[in-house]
């Protein structure tokens, strides 16, 4: 029986809605960072090997030289090469403290 919470992206079963968060992921294809603008890191050119060859992006489920869902924790700077999640650069449109 098929279970509705799910859907199927390149074959493989995601959560309902993310193939549309993939695809939406696509069409960002840079950040502006401390006011420049910086290419985003494709799945499989980050600095670090996740196996990208071999694995979807085991967190956001990307394929290899697709661009990551946001709030992915594989994601790489393109600034300072740490996580864009966790990095400390400032992002165009992060919340003012």
């Amino acid at each position: 029986m098929d279970d509705d919470r799910f859907d199927l992206y390149l074959g493989r079963r995601v959560a309902k809605g993310w193939p549309a968060r993939i695809e939406a992921a696509q069409t960002e294809t840079s950040y502006v960072i401390g006011g420049a603008t910086y290419p985003r890191v494709r799945y499989g050119d980050e600095s670090s090997d996740w196996h990208a060859d071999e694995f979807p992006c085991h967190d956001c489920a990307v394929v290899k030289g697709q661009y990551h869902v946001p709030s992915c924790d594989v994601e790489e700077c393109p600034a300072c090469g740490g996580q864009v999640l966790s990095c400390d650069c400032e992002y165009a449109g992060d919340d003012e403290e």
